[in-house]
């Protein structure tokens, strides 16, 4: 008798166990967005380049992802709806590549994705984990600011789409700045 049926229940359990123990990590330290996106680098790998200017009075969801990262790669169809269902109210994902690669394995990952969204390339600086909010233990991470830049939460690993849905959607019920 094959115990390849055993080993898989007991792998689909341990992954299943993973992604419920992953999830929210709040950040008490996150500057607000100005501050937090004067770290970045300019230089971005999509379409749609980076400029936190032109994101003012915007929700804000920043996430650092890799491309070899397989719960990065699933997160990806899940900030393509939220950007497709809420963009027009005011929200903008923007994604910072970890890769160490860079352009090489980033330029082709936002183009197979077809990414509409910023798609930042890591310095050495942020891949070394010097963030303005300490080092990112886990991908990916998702850091959300509100319409008027300051932290409203955080999360890394998998994260329930319906829960950052829910966040999202109360950022994006605040007044707007003028």
């Amino acid at each position: 008798m094959s115990k390849l049926p055993e080993a898989l229940d007991r792998g689909l359990l341990l992954v299943a166990l993973w992604a419920s123990a992953c999830a929210h990590n709040p950040t008490a330290n996150v500057p607000p967005f100005d501050v937090f996106a004067a770290s970045l680098p300019r230089d971005s790998a999509s379409v749609m380049p980076f400029q936190p200017e032109r994101l003012r009075g915007q929700v804000v969801m920043v996430t650092f992802v890799s491309s070899w990262c397989f719960p990065c790669l699933t997160e990806v169809v899940t900030l393509e709806r939220l950007q497709t269902e809420y963009g027009a109210q005011g929200f903008q994902n923007v994604l910072v590549g970890m890769d160490l690669d860079g352009h090489r394995v980033l330029d082709p990952f936002a183009e197979s994705y077809a990414m509409k969204w910023p798609l930042v390339v890591a310095n050495d600086q942020l891949r070394a984990g010097e963030t303005p909010f300490g080092h990112i233990r886990e991908l990916p991470m998702r850091v959300i600011f509100g319409r008027d830049g300051r932290y409203i939460d955080g999360y890394t690993g998998v994260v329930s789409s319906v829960e950052l849905e829910k966040v999202l959607i109360r950022a994006l019920e605040a007044p707007r700045l003028p």
